[in-house]
């Protein structure tokens, strides 16, 4: 069952719904998924209707996704509930790319200790030809100002469904928190949060 929780910051003037893709066999596998990654699973499937059961009674007025399958495909149930919403595909929104190692299972991976402590903070390291979280962060900031722009508060909340690491990104710039904390705010599998952003999907103090 998908885990919705709440996180308010001070004298913000929106919300947005951060939504975490379905299970995929590559989750359930421990792969390096990043850019690659298969389709949601049953389980994911069952996952995304749940999640689609939680949000349908949220006012959604746009629902956006990245371009990546499992996405798409949680976000087209997250949609499913609401009169005249689709899902807008935003390659910006794609998780991060692993560089050489997607694909991999955790047992493959030629040197696990720097995995390990990458996963613990993807500041500390590098991964092998790995795209730089910079990047990741800029190019998942300009599709959030973007989707402020164009939808008004006052028509309803938007939707956002995308991976691990990119909404923990978008989590540390809302809340002004150093990444070094992105595990602390990476969001499970098929999860959801609601998060109060400042204008033009600025942090709040």
């Amino acid at each position: 069952m998908p885990a919705g929780s709440s996180v308010r910051v001070a004298g913000a003037s929106r919300d947005f719904v951060f939504v975490r893709h379905g299970e995929t066999d590559w989750n359930r596998e421990r792969r390096v998924q990043g850019s690659q990654g298969a389709s949601i699973n049953d389980a994911g499937t069952e996952q995304a209707k749940a999640l689609a059961r939680s949000l349908w009674e949220v006012p959604l007025q746009a629902v956006y996704s990245s371009a990546l399958p499992r996405a798409v495909e949680t976000a087209s149930y997250v949609a499913g509930p609401h009169r005249g919403v689709t899902v807008t595909v935003d390659a910006r929104l794609n998780e991060i790319h692993h560089g050489e190692w997607e694909g991999l299972a955790e047992a493959e991976l030629p040197d696990l200790d720097l995995y390990h402590r990458w996963r613990e903070d993807p500041t500390s390291c590098a991964l092998p030809g790995a795209e730089p979280l910079e990047a990741v962060h800029a190019r998942a900031i300009a599709a959030m100002r973007d989707i402020a722009v164009r939808h008004s508060a006052s028509e309803g909340l938007v939707a956002v469904v995308s991976h691990q690491i990119v909404l923990a990104l978008l989590k540390c710039h809302v809340l002004d928190r150093p990444w070094s904390q992105i595990r602390r705010h990476a969001l499970a599998v098929a999860s959801y949060e609601v998060l109060t952003v400042g204008e033009g999907f600025a942090p709040r103090p």
